[in-house]
């Protein structure tokens, strides 16, 4: 776990840093500056009143919350990406599996202790019936083509990860890096118009083929390797 904190907190360093410097190239020093100054002031007001975060927030002009606003929300945006690369990313030799990973072998391991035949709980796995539903949301704000920087942006730190890059490929990643980050920065974070009955259409066949096609059958794949290691018996 503390391996993991580690190199979250250098991911979200790079991504923070990278997304300062594409404000800087708009907004000018002078305005960064004001984005650190309410950052520090949040970090000290912490266990306080918060009369300094309040004190800066108001000392803003009008023309600067929006952009202040936008810069906060794309870097927690940029956070939750690392975080989320982190908690499904390859595992070092010899570090525990994640949580999810151990839930299935785990809870095979318990039933079958507690005296339920290795036929039975194949059975009630082959059973299951689960069903996907992908709603038509008219709140549903985030742009695909801003998803979709987003998923590169995980890529690349996929590949950040890898140990055998040399200097000159490590700056490639950083440079597409900046690139992404530059793109969501100027990408219009709102969809002005409600999408249409086709638009949701279109949206819930691109999850399909992007995601599911890919993850239903792994996952498949896992409760079967899960269901053959605990019982000797395979999903049908």
């Amino acid at each position: 776990m503390a391996d993991i904190d580690v190199r979250l907190r250098e991911d979200v360093h790079v991504l923070g840093e990278l997304l300062g410097d594409t404000i800087r190239e708009q907004y000018a020093e002078a305005f960064l500056q004001k984005i650190e100054d309410i950052r520090h002031s949040a970090k000290a007001d912490r266990r306080g009143p918060g009369e300094k975060l309040s004190s800066t927030l108001a000392d803003l002009a009008d023309e600067d919350l929006l952009p202040v606003a936008r810069a906060f929300n794309q870097f927690l945006n940029l956070a939750n990406i690392a975080e989320q690369y982190q908690l499904i990313r390859r595992r070092d030799p010899g570090q525990a599996a994640p949580f999810e990973a151990r839930v299935l072998p785990e809870l095979l391991a318990r039933l079958k202790a507690a005296g339920h035949t290795p036929q039975a709980l194949a059975q009630q796995l082959a059973t299951l019936d689960i069903q996907l539903v992908l709603t038509a949301h008219p709140t549903e704000v985030a742009r695909r083509t801003l998803i979709q920087k987003y998923d590169a942006i995980a890529a690349q730190l996929a590949v950040q990860d890898h140990r055998d890059l040399t200097d000159a490929e490590r700056e490639q990643v950083r440079e597409r890096l900046r690139r992404l980050i530059a793109e969501a920065w100027h990408t219009e974070e709102i969809r002005r118009t409600r999408p249409t009955p086709v638009d949701e259409a279109k949206w819930g066949f691109a999850v399909i083929e992007h995601s599911l096609w890919h993850a239903v059958p792994s996952h498949l794949r896992k409760v079967d390797a899960a269901l053959f290691e605990a019982t000797g018996q395979r999903l049908p």
